[in-house]
């Protein structure tokens, strides 16, 4: 890429204007607003290379579009820039709106952040971006003539950057990628490879439709990527994973890529839910020349058969790489928690014999709070060393971290009607009956068949057994698309899948109990250390107008929760009578997939009592609202606490509110 600041300067021009060596123009901007004054009408059609310096507003950007070849309009101009240079550049608020679409866009982020669609359907072939960015907009370069770009360290890539720019040939990644969007690259005809280095998120589709691509390369640390990376790339041929590998969702790694003959995996992995491609012929099984620990199919994606086989090279490098990472502050939302991988890392150590690395690890696990005691505890890999006080005291940290039911009983508690004292609280809405997906959910399933007869009672719990039993539960799926009870059970059909993860049953429950006519919600279960734990649970609360409250219905485990006396209790309630100490009752058919008998001292005393740390919830409760994108998410917290889980409220009253 030509930079366009090289070379001695030369006599200015005008104030604030200066010629470069390569015959393009810097002009300083002191006064966000005053671009157009500096380049002048006689220059603004004639340049074709110039920088900028200086905080640039929405009257600057629509003033560089229209340099570049669109205006505000998004309709061609006369302007013939094709290079530009904003190393130097920062963005101010305020300004004219810079384009139409999706509206007036205005210039509204932080300094560091182009703003979305800055430069959609603009002639400019090069920029160069501020070394210090932290954000690339939405659409920000889409239907561009962009022929090549340098991406900034650290910088988080947002959907539909790229999109159509059909002369981009060369990106180039920076050592450090926070995240990249969905749509990223659609529609790039002349972008044959990309190498992307460490990478923190990849999310979903990030590589749809790029229909030039022939290969994908990752070759620094992946921190997670999604399934269905790579969807519809007509002509790619290659997929490698170079180095190490923390996460990854799943199952299917790629869609419909008819010419992909290829994924390798040829560094450490740790845990790869991917467990196969759709619509592509040509792969059967993943190619690796590394160490996969765990992988969500074992036969398309082959693991070491023995961890001692994995070299110490590796393990090192891990190693460096977890801890470097455990001291960073500003990671993408999306990244992976990270104590399930030290945990299976320590171990790992623990049996090549390393021994130092081992405790390093565990140390971080009890630093972080981690919840991980009964698994390590039983870890054969530590036996010759337990007797180590360094160890004893490591896991004793460890120990104490891991007794939830202790964990509730020290939580704070609530602020029990805080939302009615401060102001007029939001009531939660739930779906009218007559809603037409409410009617189509009726006949799709036939839930007037599913309840059966009986007591209201004994009908709400016939449709969670039929939701248990019908369904399977599969902790490593979710089907893309529409989250509704009919658009889950049809994704998950045609992704070949029986069952589904817990958010998924208990959406498909909540829908049905709805269509029946209950109030019913779906309430997310997490821990305390929900940062590092991603083990958390999803159950249906539904209203019981007999009993006069709401009642819980885990569709995952076929369990429902009474105490002494045989009284139906929702979480809340569970988690009020853990802290209190007083009895829990678990119902006698509470099974896993028909396969396990649940018992109460797992599911009660150490499941449950790990996850009822926090609730969350939507304040709509109608058909679809995870779909919605933009819906309100409270987390019922202890007071004085904080959680970056949506919006806090500290009011279980409020939180568990009757629906009317």
């Amino acid at each position: 890429m030509v930079l366009l600041l090289a070379g001695c300067l030369m006599l200015p021009a005008r104030a604030g204007a200066q010629s470069v060596s390569n015959g393009g123009m810097l002009f300083r901007v002191q006064t966000p607003g005053t671009l157009a004054t500096l380049v002048g009408d006689a220059r603004k059609e004639r340049l074709t290379d110039i920088a900028v310096e200086g905080a640039l507003n929405g009257t600057d950007l629509r003033y560089l579009r229209e340099m570049a070849g669109s205006d505000c309009n998004q309709q061609p101009t006369e302007g013939r820039l094709r290079r530009l240079d904003l190393s130097r550049a920062t963005f101010a608020p305020g300004g004219e709106p810079y384009i139409l679409k999706d509206g007036w866009q205005t210039v509204q982020g932080g300094g560091l952040t182009l703003p979305p669609f800055a430069f959609r359907k603009c002639r400019l072939e090069q920029v160069v971006l501020p070394e210090r960015m932290d954000t690339i907009g939405i659409g920000a370069f889409e239907h561009s003539a962009l022929k090549s770009i340098r991406i900034p360290e650290r910088v988080v890539v947002a959907k539909w950057t790229f999109n159509n720019c059909n002369n981009l040939s060369q990106v180039e990644f920076p050592q450090h990628l926070v995240e990249l969007g969905q749509n990223c690259f659609r529609d790039c005809n002349s972008l044959r490879n990309i190498r992307i280095h460490d990478v923190e998120f990849v999310p979903y589709l990030a590589f749809q439709h790029v229909t030039g691509l022939e290969e994908l390369i990752i070759d620094g640390t992946l921190w997670h990527a999604d399934g269905w990376v790579c969807d519809d790339c007509p002509r790619l041929q290659r997929i490698a994973f170079d180095g190490l590998v923390l996460t990854t969702g799943g199952p299917p790694i790629a869609s419909n890529c008819p010419q992909l003959s290829e994924i390798l995996f040829s560094g450490l992995a740790f845990r790869i839910n991917y467990g196969s491609v759709e619509n592509c012929p040509m792969v059967e099984q993943c190619r690796v020349t590394g160490s996969i620990v765990d992988s969500g199919d074992h036969k398309f994606l082959p693991v070491v058969a023995n961890v001692s086989e994995i070299s110490i090279p590796m393990l090192r490098h891990a190693t460096k790489v977890i801890m470097a990472l455990n001291k960073e502050e500003n990671r993408s939302r999306y990244s992976p928690s990270k104590a399930p991988i030290i945990q299976t890392l320590a171990s790992i150590l623990a049996i090549r014999g390393l021994k130092d690395e081992a405790l390093q690890m565990l140390q971080m696990l009890a630093e972080g709070g981690s919840p991980f005691y009964g698994l390590i505890d039983s870890d054969a890999a530590y036996t010759a060393w337990k007797s180590d006080p360094e160890f004893a005291n490591v896991l004793e940290k460890i120990r104490k971290n891991s007794d939830f039911l202790q964990m509730i009983r020290m939580s704070p508690p609530y602020d029990t009607g805080a939302e009615y004292r401060h102001s007029t609280p939001q009531r939660m809405v739930f779906a009218d009956v007559k809603d037409s997906l409410l009617q189509r959910i009726r006949d799709y399933f036939q839930t007037e068949y599913i309840a059966g007869s009986g007591s209201e009672t004994e009908r709400q719990k016939n449709v969670m057994f039929w939701v248990h039993n019908r369904i399977r539960h599969r902790g490593d799926f979710l089907p893309k698309g529409r989250r509704t009870a009919i658009d889950l059970v049809e994704n998950c059909k045609k992704a070949g899948r029986d069952g589904m993860n817990a958010r998924g049953k208990s959406i498909i429950l909540a829908e049905i109990y709805q269509a029946l006519g209950w109030p019913a919600r779906f309430i997310t279960c997490q821990s305390k250390f929900y940062a590092e734990d991603n083990d958390a649970t999803v159950v249906t609360v539904v209203w019981n107008f007999t009993l006069g409250k709401w009642v819980m219905m885990d569709a995952c485990n076929a369990a429902y929760v009474t105490d002494e006396n045989g009284l139906l209790l929702h979480p809340g309630e569970i988690r009020q009578r853990m802290k209190d100490g007083r009895p829990l009752l678990l119902n006698k058919e509470a099974n896993w997939n028909n396969q396990k008998t649940v018992t109460k001292e797992r599911y009660l005393d150490t499941y449950m009592a790990k996850n009822l740390y926090y609730m969350s919830g939507y304040l709509e409760n109608t058909p679809g609202i995870e779909s919605e994108g933009n819906a309100a998410y409270y987390t019922l917290v202890p007071e004085g606490e904080k959680v970056k889980i949506g919006i806090s409220t500290y009011d279980d009253a409020w939180f568990w509110q009757k629906p009317f």
